[in-house]
């Protein structure tokens, strides 16, 4: 009976996964997966970093929103003739078409995501706002703006200064305004009122949100993996050191920690609105009353997710095996202090916070120290850094830079 058991888990896990969107985010995935020796299907609408991993098979598609006919014809006819195949999305658009389209496309795979909406609430940064309220997670005051017309509507809400605006929805926001800037502050109502203009003339509907007071390092983000049953097999916690933009961008270095309070609010965020898969949520330490305070939910794997596996907890693998119906590994004590860093970003990071005297090349330096693992580089999968660092162009960009700031600290 043993042996029958081995053979099926041995079979089960030589079964390919498939990660679709081969961004850092799916890089991080994949080289979690192929630690494992589980070969991994990368797809993407585009080149990426992920395509020139050493455990992934890359493949270009359609575009899923912008193509999304040609997108499900090109999954019917690539994937017809396989065994369903467990999935992991690392970017929007994959996350959109494939909960809008579950029927069709779970014909052809596995995976395990929260409903289709409550993927529409969260994706919808008022909605999720109105979410967190509902299950009494403390979060910022929000006010949307669909109009010009609601900006006049501004001054009757009584914010704190400042605030910053955001995209209602994310993928237009990329589309029409920054791919990289998640938000702009706003100091008073005059700018506020500018800033909204500018946007909403864009047809980009936003939010205002006020800013929540405390430093970069406040912001923490609570990871996890939950089955299909609403239990949790996975958690994972880590501290931003920086962002990228700074103050309000992605974490272009991060580091693993443990905090309880935030343990807490994340089990109870995610178990009141009933999530499953994989998710994260992000909350900042209000520096006025102590309290963790909701950024955002994320319904996918996050950009740094390779830090679980650095850190000894292999969450990809744990989604893995849920999705196989092969035993779940026991999450062990993982590593606190890890850090994960972008060199690229987190060196134009540096930059903005030493132009505003928070942050000085020795602070910077002296902050990279220690067990870490880089965005693009380890030893076992190194050829996507030569895709990172443009064959070269990046290379000779920012060593001159660190160059000049370096003689400028030493001559003063």
């Amino acid at each position: 009976m043993l042996k029958k058991q081995q053979t099926r888990s041995t079979v089960a896990e030589k079964t390919p996964a498939v990660v679709f969107g081969m961004f850092e985010t799916g890089l991080g995935v994949a080289r979690s997966l192929g630690q494992k020796g589980i070969k991994v299907v990368g797809v993407d609408f585009k080149k990426d970093i992920g395509f020139y991993s050493r455990y992934v098979s890359p493949e270009l598609c359609p575009h899923p929103l912008t193509e999304k006919d040609q997108f499900l014809k090109w999954i019917g006819e690539r994937f017809n003739n396989v065994d369903r195949l467990p999935i992991f999305i690392t970017c929007d658009p994959f996350l959109i078409v494939f909960s809008n389209n579950r029927e069709y496309l779970s014909k052809y795979f596995l995976f395990n995501l929260p409903d289709d909406e409550l993927i529409r609430r969260i994706s919808n940064k008022y909605e999720q706002y109105k979410l967190a309220c509902q299950v009494n997670v403390p979060v910022p005051k929000t006010v949307i703006l669909n109009t010009t017309d609601d900006i006049s509507q501004l001054g009757s809400h009584n914010f704190n200064f400042p605030v910053i605006v955001k995209g209602l929805e994310v993928t237009l926001w990329r589309a029409k305004i920054s791919s990289s800037v998640k938000g702009f502050a706003a100091n008073n109502m005059d700018e506020l009122g500018n800033l909204s203009m500018d946007i909403l003339l864009k047809g980009v509907p936003c939010i205002v949100q006020e800013i929540i007071p405390g430093p970069d390092t406040n912001h923490l983000k609570y990871n996890c993996y939950i089955n299909s049953k609403g239990e949790i097999k996975a958690e994972f916690m880590l501290r931003k050191i920086r962002q990228h933009p700074i103050h309000f961008g992605v974490g272009s270095a991060v580091e693993s920690i443990h905090d309880s309070s935030l343990l807490e609010v994340g089990r109870m965020l995610f178990s009141s609105i009933g999530y499953r898969g994989i998710g994260s949520a992000e909350f900042k330490l209000d520096d006025l009353d102590n309290k963790l305070k909701l950024i955002e939910i994320n319904p996918r794997y996050w950009q740094q997710n390779y830090l679980t596996t650095a850190s000894g907890l292999n969450i990809a693998y744990i989604n893995y095996c849920d999705l196989m119906s092969l035993p779940i590994p026991t999450p062990k004590s993982h590593r606190i202090g890890v850090k994960w860093v972008n060199i690229y970003m987190d060196f134009d990071s540096f930059i903005g916070y030493r132009k505003e005297g928070t942050l000085s090349l020795r602070e910077w330096i002296n902050s990279l120290k220690g067990k870490k693992t880089w965005s693009d580089f380890t030893f076992h999968d190194p050829v996507p850094v030569f895709f990172e660092f443009r064959f070269g162009l990046k290379l000779m960009k920012h060593p001159l830079k660190l160059m000049r700031y370096a003689l400028r600290a030493i001559s003063k």
